[in-house]
């Protein structure tokens, strides 16, 4: 609603209820809310209250997905080869053969 008249009559009751600040009271008010210094350790309590409910499972939970995720980066423990054996057969010939690779043959010893 574009109605001159009726923003004519809300601007003036809106005038007529303002006070007018005394000379020098704000400034006054002013200077002394910045001279009152915060008390130490005021908001801190109340900070730290909020903060442990949100602290305690946001702990368990790191650590539970900790210990899910540790056992999978940790590399197998190395096995020695007890044996290694290869077979093939030659069948046109009617020949079988076997090597077995024992634990202690060194590839890079010489003979």
């Amino acid at each position: 609603m574009n109605d001159p008249k009726l923003d004519e009559r809300i601007a003036g009751l809106v005038r007529s209820v303002e006070l007018d600040v005394p000379d020098g009271l704000d400034e006054r008010v002013r200077t002394a809310a910045r001279s009152i210094a915060p008390k130490p350790g005021a908001a801190v309590p109340s900070a730290r209250r909020r903060l442990w409910p949100v602290l305690v499972p946001s702990a368990a939970f790191a650590l539970a997905a900790a210990l899910m995720i540790l056992p999978t980066l940790r590399r197998p423990a190395a096995t020695p080869i007890t044996e290694i054996r290869t077979e093939f057969e030659l069948a046109d010939k009617n020949i079988k053969v076997i090597f077995f690779q024992k634990p202690d043959f060194n590839f890079l010893k010489e003979n």
